[in-house]
């Protein structure tokens, strides 16, 4: 307890270098726990996403400019470990209703199929159009809703589409108007975003859009054991892209991880510019104090606790940086997900472990403690005699 007394006095009389040397401390513990936190909560979210889904789902997209065909569709669906195909086909558009406009995406579906790609789909009200219905739309909830609660377009109103349609030689905009059949409750998916989604049935849609083929194509599987044999089966007999919801969210993965690398690297650069700045501060503190330790030494003060004065000198820095630094890295992964992910509507939140508070501890003290050892040893290793004569 003395020494700690001792190394904490030691500080105080050399106020604004510790403070400076503490600070740099400080921002690699903020780095490493704000990062981390902002990391973990991101894959938590993520996780929390994909589970809302299927796990037997595999998305088809066309790897070309060329729809998929009905023959894919055909094809898959004969095969004896595909459950369902379920064709879709989707438009960016604007919807009116009232005089106010919302941007929306238009969707072709087959209704049927929709518990099977999203089970946890609810209709908040009314009901499904039926397969031929050619003005019936299933509303998402943040379509029928204005972002305050107020309705934008409820059951049985009529709303208007307004869809851009680009071809090789014009442009052109289609206006079609539809009557609102049903309203499904809020499902807060990012990884398909159905609350932002206006429904209606495939062959309309095929019809509107004048299309010949599908944008995507989800393809069921009756257990996930037949997911790798399905996708080698459609990768090896047509040029279509088709992923899993898992390898959808190992990207994702891989992609925080090389940021978290990224951002660990800078926050190591970090803590060993503190690490310098430690040994510097301790060794000039030593150059400074080489009277004091022979007088220490001449009073009985041995080698070691010389030493050990020092190390808890650099254990101070340490514990102290560590401490304000957790703070500052909780504050700065709220600030993270405040000023990037709450823009782009994305509710993450930052999770923090014991874990992960223990391993920036270690870090920080532990390079603390390296840093401290040189000027320590040094300072042991005076002569009395000639540390007593220094002026």
């Amino acid at each position: 307890m003395e020494f700690i007394i001792l190394a904490f006095e030691a500080l105080k009389e050399r106020k604004v270098r510790s403070i400076f040397t503490i600070l740099m401390v400080v921002v690699g513990v903020a780095l490493i726990v704000g990062v981390e936190g902002v990391s973990l909560g991101a894959r938590k979210f993520i996780v929390g996403e994909f589970e809302k889904f299927g796990t037997n789902i595999i998305m088809v997209s066309p790897s070309g400019g060329e729809p998929i065909r009905q023959a894919f569709v055909d094809d898959v669906k004969g095969l004896p470990q595909v459950e369902a195909v379920i064709p879709s086909i989707a438009r960016p558009a604007t919807m009116v209703s009232r005089g106010i406009s919302k941007d929306c995406m238009l969707v072709g579906i087959e209704f049927k199929y929709l518990p099977l790609l999203v089970p946890g789909l609810r209709l908040l009200k009314g009901v499904y159009p039926s397969e031929y219905d050619s003005v019936g739309v299933v509303l998402g909830y943040q379509v029928a809703f204005e972002s305050d609660g107020s309705v934008f377009a409820d059951v049985n109103n009529m709303v208007q589409v307004q869809i851009v349609m680009y071809t090789e030689t014009r442009v052109e905009t289609i206006r079609k108007s539809f009557v609102v059949r049903g309203i499904f409750d809020y499902f807060g998916s990012f990884v398909i975003p159905v609350d932002i989604y206006a429904w209606i049935p495939l062959k309309n849609a095929m019809k509107i859009f004048d299309a010949d083929g599908y944008d995507i194509v989800y393809v069921i599987v009756r257990d996930e054991a037949y997911l790798n044999e399905t996708v080698t089966y459609i990768q090896n007999k047509y040029n279509l892209r088709a992923m899993t919801a898992e390898e959808i969210k190992e990207t994702i993965d891989n992609i925080l991880k090389a940021i978290d690398m990224y951002i660990g690297a800078i926050s190591v650069v970090a803590l060993l510019v503190a690490g310098i700045g430690i040994i510097t501060t301790l060794y000039t503190a030593m150059l400074e104090r080489i009277r004091e330790i022979g007088v220490l030494k001449a009073i009985g003060f041995k080698d070691r606790h010389i030493l050990m004065l020092f190390l808890y000198e650099a254990i101070l820095i340490g514990l102290l940086g560590t401490v304000v630094g957790i703070i500052g890295g909780i504050g700065l992964s709220y600030a993270i997900v405040k000023v990037f992910f709450a823009k782009i509507g994305l509710p993450i939140k930052p999770l923090f472990t014991i874990e992960s508070f223990v391993k920036s501890v270690a870090m920080a003290i532990g390079l603390s403690i390296a840093a401290g050892l040189y000027p320590a040893w040094r300072a042991s290793k005076l002569d009395p005699v000639v540390a007593l004569r220094h002026e």
